[in-house]
């Protein structure tokens, strides 16, 4: 929900900085074409800018205590926890306010799109309705209908008791053809589908509206003959109705008639059009730069690569109707998938396969986990949680790693070198006080899919999910790779011990 709202913001801000120009520089300038696919840009740049995302290094990064040696950082403890521990006591879950306003959302959006939809399927069926021929290869419906004479895609409707062949008439052909043979009915519809969906964002109303206007000026430029203005203004004036939202056919008589009888009276020479047009760039790169851009700490992803493949097992707890811990948005089984997924992204440039216990929110039993595991022979195992409760050095760190073994034999000691090495990787990032030794490898836990895997196997916990700073950070796309870097990191640093 955090990220959608995030990314709503940053087009919302978008949209404001392309419209703010359009509304200085380029309305009612007679660059209709131009401010035709301008609008249109806005539209889409507002939603593609926020889903871009580019890295660039500028701070150097002092030396942390994640820069020991692993074997300084070892000191394995006892442990009585259970397997109940790991999974964590789910709060019960009241109405969450969330929940509630993305309800309220979708269905403000539902019902303006089914508006747009039955608005369409009137049109379609009005084209059945009616008799129709075809002229200049479009299809001229004749009708009595009110708002008519009106276009939609490759239909005229035309008003019976006004006649072609007049003068007025010609033009009213002239100006409907235009908005046939330019397809501004694309143009609608898809600016009309996003202004449903996104409702909330009041730039797009306008950009909405704003769209029809230059379809209209560009239309009557086309119905004028031998620039006779004053005929064409007449006929505007005879009759128009009031303009309004989500109305994807284009009806010749609206409204405001005033600007676009200014506009036809309008200089055609427009002062530094070429300016206007070129100054685009810089805020589509300044948008780019602003809300695409994001820096990190030199040599914070650090990438060491195996020299020979690594197999990883990732599992990623919970799943189903087994959330794990939950606290307001925060759901446990939806973070420990978006993690190990990024780990499965992240893993080639490590030369380590990744193999996922699960992919998707399905339901799968310890045993399976465990099953699955043992048939790959991975290298290691590592099961991704998060916990309800603080987590780490004396409660006040971040992290935790979790192994199970009942002797220093040789698959616990490579157990405990898997899980020191991921730990030194990743201190830097949880631990927010002077090292003061690693608590957190705990022998002998009863826990299953670490107990019953044949490989190497730990079970992490990356956060506590009451504490909102820590889930910011999972949150985050540039920090979660920071954490999953370090994590396969230390993998391969394992491997090499």
């Amino acid at each position: 929900m955090n990220t959608f709202l995030l990314f709503l913001l940053k087009s919302l801000l978008v949209s404001a900085i392309l419209t703010t120009w359009y509304w200085v520089g380029l309305k009612n300038k007679r660059l209709h074409q131009y401010n035709r696919f301008f609008l249109l840009f806005a539209l889409f740049a507002s939603m593609l800018v926020p889903l871009l995302h580019f890295q660039w290094f500028t701070v150097r990064q002092a030396p942390s205590v994640s820069s020991y040696p692993a074997k300084y950082l070892l000191r394995v403890v006892n442990s009585n926890s259970t397997d109940q521990q790991v999974a964590g006591n789910v709060p019960a879950a009241g109405v969450n306010r969330n929940i509630i306003i993305l309800i309220i959302t979708l269905t403000i959006s539902a019902v303006l799109f089914s508006v747009l939809v039955v608005r369409v399927l009137w049109i379609l069926r009005m084209s059945k309705k009616y008799k129709r021929t075809k002229i200049q290869g479009v299809s001229f419906i004749h009708t009595d209908l009110p708002n008519a004479p009106f276009s939609f895609l490759n239909y005229l409707f035309w008003k019976d008791g006004i006649p072609i062949e007049s003068e007025g008439g010609q033009m009213i052909f002239r100006h409907e053809l235009t908005h046939i043979r330019q397809k501004h009915t694309y143009d609608k519809l898809a600016c009309q589908s996003l202004t449903c969906i996104f409702w909330m964002n009041p730039f797009y109303w306008f950009i909405q509206k704003e769209l029809g206007m230059i379809h209209e000026f560009i239309a009557d430029e086309s119905a004028i003959s031998e620039n006779d203005t004053e005929a064409f203004a007449k006929m505007l004036l005879q009759m128009h109705n009031n303009g309004r939202y989500l109305i994807p056919e284009h009806q010749f008589f609206s409204s405001p008639i005033k600007r676009r009888l200014t506009m036809l009276q309008t200089k055609t020479k427009t002062s530094y059009s070429f300016l206007r047009r070129m100054l685009v760039l810089p805020l589509i790169a300044g948008g780019i730069l602003i809300f695409s851009f994001t820096s990190r700490k030199e040599g914070k992803h650090e990438v060491i690569r195996a020299d020979k493949k690594i197999v990883l097992v990732v599992d990623a707890g919970h799943g189903g109707n087994d959330i794990g811990c939950q606290y307001g948005d925060f759901i446990e089984k939806d973070i420990n998938l978006k993690i190990a997924k990024r780990i499965k992204e992240l893993s080639p440039e490590y030369n380590v396969e990744v193999s996922l216990t699960r992919s998707n929110n399905s339901d799968i039993s310890l045993a399976e986990r465990v099953v699955f595991s043992n048939k790959i022979h991975p290298d290691y195992f590592i099961s991704i949680h998060i916990s309800d409760h603080p987590v780490g050095l004396n409660a006040n760190g971040k992290f935790n790693a979790w192994i199970a073994s009942d002797s220093l034999n040789n698959l616990a000691m490579q157990t405990m070198i898997l899980g020191a090495n991921i730990f030194a990787g990743t201190l830097k990032f949880f631990i927010m006080q002077p090292f003061n030794g690693l608590r957190n490898i705990v022998a002998n836990q009863p826990l299953y899919v670490c107990r019953h895997n044949n490989a190497p196997s730990i079970l992490m916990e990356l956060g506590d999910i009451k504490n909102k700073e820590q889930m910011q950070r999972l949150n985050d796309d540039a920090k979660l790779d920071e954490i999953c870097g370090a994590i396969l990191k230390g993998v391969v640093e394992a491997k090499k011990s």
